[in-house]
């Protein structure tokens, strides 16, 4: 069960309570003393199932393929790889990656992933979306093909500073320097124009009935919900570390608007997501825009990315109840402001008393010196007196 009875409790690893509301399931539910831990199983995002293939009328699908290149082309004989190695040194494509992920991390920001036997094959995206998504990756096309054209300018100095490495001096079985053969067979500037490459499409989806309930996509888009809910969980698994320290920097509301940003662009396929928008928008309106995250915003904000966790937490119908604001301090806290604040009275109380103590101790020592310098004083009187009083022998 994911969500408990209402007088249940449930503690979270912050050490707050969300007033009687479960968080996720692999909390602790604690009710009448005794404490379980939810069972745990594994989501099944055909569950979570769009009522009707009516939602492709508001959906487009986009791809996108990055061609690319491991330096290394094949040779009459195996041996000769194993030799000679890379053809051009480790990181040479690195950039080409890069482009591979911001694309990717762009369609996810609105999409979702269209997996055919665990495969991805191209992206779900609301038809609203679109249009800002494809412009986006417009541009990302162009950085990659400006990119492309300076890295093949550059290629023929790439190679040759590959072959005069040092580690690249040794002789082969054959004889041959590696360095020659690195010469010879590293990919030239028109191999690599060829299959470097970025191309996109994003073609308009229509509900169709030629193939009725046997049609394969209809399977697909009744998985989308699940499939959502488990991006959005996994991003928030990758990006956030948990509510360990107690504070966090306002970084971390970037993260609560991509998730905010994903929900309302897939709200399409089920109010839950649009749900989670308006949790996201309570959160980002309450939390500090700039500097340390602490206190009750820290626990709001723990209290929203650790629900977002769990998928089954996103698409459970008691989601609707769920408020991240509705938190509070735990009663240790609580506590420990109340004994701090006790503390600052007592130290309060305990500086008027000791102020008020030094003025007496500082009256008793004026007094003391006073009797003292009077003492003194008749002494040297008796003494003078004593002096000046002749002294007869008889």
């Amino acid at each position: 069960m994911i969500f408990p009875s209402p007088q249940a409790r449930r503690f979270t690893p912050a050490g707050f309570v969300l007033s009687g509301r479960a968080t996720y399931a692999s909390t602790c539910c604690i009710s009448d003393g005794n404490c379980a831990t939810a069972a745990r199983k594994p989501l099944n995002p055909r569950r979570f199932h769009v009522e009707t293939m009516n939602v492709l009328n508001e959906m487009v699908l986009v791809d996108f393929i990055v061609g690319g290149s491991t330096g290394e082309k094949t040779t009459a004989a195996d041996d000769f790889m194993r030799e000679v190695g890379k053809m051009l040194p480790k990181g040479a494509f690195s950039w080409v990656s890069k482009y591979r992920t911001l694309a990717k991390r762009e369609i996810l920001k609105v999409g979702v992933a269209r997996r055919v036997n665990n495969r991805v094959r191209g992206y779900f995206v609301e038809l609203k979306s679109a249009p800002a998504l494809t412009d986006k990756l417009k541009v990302i096309k162009t950085d990659f093909l400006k990119e492309k054209a300076e890295f093949l300018q550059k290629l023929p100095t790439i190679v040759n500073d590959w072959a005069s490495h040092p580690d690249n001096q040794a002789a082969t079985k054959g004889g041959t320097l590696r360095a020659d053969l690195i010469r010879l067979h590293a990919p030239s500037v028109a191999d690599l124009d060829r299959v470097l490459s970025f191309d996109v499409s994003a073609i308009q989806l229509q509900q169709t009935s030629f193939f009725g309930e046997d049609d394969a996509l209809k399977t697909e888009v009744n998985g989308l919900v699940g499939q959502a809910a488990l991006e959005i969980a996994e991003d928030v698994k990758k990006s956030w570390k948990g509510p360990a320290g107690g504070r966090t920097s306002s970084r971390v509301l970037g993260l609560v608007r991509r998730i905010r940003n994903k929900a309302n662009a897939v709200a399409v396929l089920s109010p839950k997501f649009e749900n989670l928008r308006r949790m996201c928008d309570d959160v980002l309106q309450s939390a500090p825009g700039e500097g340390l995250i602490e206190g009750i915003a820290f626990l709001q904000v723990s209290a929203l990315l650790g629900f977002c966790t769990e998928p089954e937490n996103i698409l459970a119908d008691q989601a609707i109840d769920f408020d991240p604001l509705d938190v509070e301090a735990p009663a240790e806290t609580q506590a420990a402001a109340a004994e701090a604040e006790a503390g600052v009275d007592t130290q309060q109380q305990l500086g008027i008393e000791t102020v008020e103590a030094e003025a007496i101790v500082a009256a008793e020592t004026a007094a003391v010196a006073e009797d003292h310098a009077a003492s003194e004083a008749a002494e040297e009187t008796t003494e003078s007196v004593q002096t000046d009083t002749p002294v007869f022998e008889f």
